[in-house]
């Protein structure tokens, strides 16, 4: 069986129709939205009741469940995920008659292969993790719980079978002290494992690990790549020099390894820009003062005129800037100047 769905661990307790609101759950628990309802999630170990969660003896194991419908059972707010956790929710409370009972959480949903690629309609097998918790003072054992839990299947053949207990250490990844893990929180990892946070009862396996200067103060970062491994890389606007360390990119460059040359490009263009900007402008101004100086230049000839005509009369001057304009008479050029005393005789003397 090959897991497909890796569902946060959801309490089954109180199922309330809505959504969720800010006070739904208290300051205690989260509120766990699904498809029509919601329901309270205390942190690992403790169960919700009584509007609290309050700290309880937890029982692992693995049962089997039919479902019509596989898609959508790893998104909890799917109609197929929330009729999978009313069945779960049910069967156990059904299961439990011992008023220590608590709750049960589902831990993990699994389906094999061959149920994925089914999307006919029929019956397909799921494998459902749940964890059943019971108040911190109660007598139930392991065996005990996979009794009652036994004795449930029986009575419900059609739809649940082969529940599976498991060991409370392994489970949690735990060494197996004297306290055979009572408190999940506060157990001893397996060496090679680990806690992610203090509030995660499962140890999980350490992945490699970057180098302890691998951080932002020497201008690195730790990713993980597509294969799993990690990788110390610069941060963006760093590369490594000679000697391995991260420095700054030089100007204009930026990026990952400092490939990225769009400031330098927006530095050239700004500037031929400005350029181009500067000379229009300076070209402008030079045309606007060429334009003036000839518009005052011809105002200036036109009061000029203008004082001279109302000085002289005349609205043109003569030669070489004479008050006087020059008579200037023109004859064909083949005719000659005739005396104008010529033909005129002269008068005879009256005696």
């Amino acid at each position: 069986m090959k897991a497909f769905a890796h569902v946060s661990l959801l309490t089954l307790l109180i199922v309330i129709s809505g959504l969720c609101k800010e006070d739904s759950c208290g300051s205690d628990a989260s509120c766990v939205g699904l498809n029509n309802s919601y329901f309270c999630l205390c942190i690992d170990g403790y169960y919700y009741n009584s509007s609290k969660c309050n700290k309880g003896k937890v029982f692992p194991g693995t049962i089997k469940v039919k479902v019509s419908e596989t898609t959508g059972l790893e998104n909890e707010k799917s109609p197929a995920y929330e009729k999978l956790y009313m069945q779960i929710r049910k069967f156990f409370a059904d299961a439990f008659k011992n008023p220590d009972y608590g709750q049960t959480v589902i831990h993990r949903v699994r389906t094999s292969a061959p149920a994925r690629s089914e999307m006919r309609a029929g019956d397909k097998l799921v494998d459902v993790t749940v964890v059943n918790l019971f108040a911190e003072t109660s007598e139930e054992n392991e065996t005990t719980v996979s009794n009652a839990i036994n004795k449930a299947v029986a009575s419900n053949p059609n739809t649940f079978s082969d529940y599976t207990k498991q060991n409370r250490c392994e489970f949690y990844g735990c060494v197996n002290e004297q306290d055979d893990c009572s408190d999940i929180l506060q157990c001893k990892c397996k060496p090679g494992l680990s806690r992610p946070n203090p509030q995660t009862a499962l140890c999980l396996a350490l992945g490699p690990k970057c180098p302890d200067t691998c951080k932002a103060e020497y201008n690195m970062q730790c990713l993980v790549q597509s294969g799993g491994s990690l990788d110390c890389v610069c941060l963006p606007g760093y590369q490594r020099d000679a000697k391995g360390s991260c420095q700054a990119c030089a100007f204009g460059y930026s990026g990952v390894n400092c490939e990225d040359p769009f400031q330098l490009i927006l530095t050239i263009v700004g500037t031929i820009a400005g350029i181009l900007i500067l000379g229009m402008v300076i070209a402008l101004i030079f045309l606007r003062s060429k334009t003036k100086g000839i518009e005052e230049q011809n105002l200036i000839e036109n009061d000029y005129h203008s004082v001279r005509m109302s000085t002289t009369g005349f609205s043109n001057l003569g030669a070489e800037g004479s008050l006087f304009p020059k008579v200037q008479a023109t004859f064909p050029k083949d005719s000659l100047m005739q005396n104008p005393y010529a033909q005129r005789s002269m008068p005879r003397p009256d005696y």
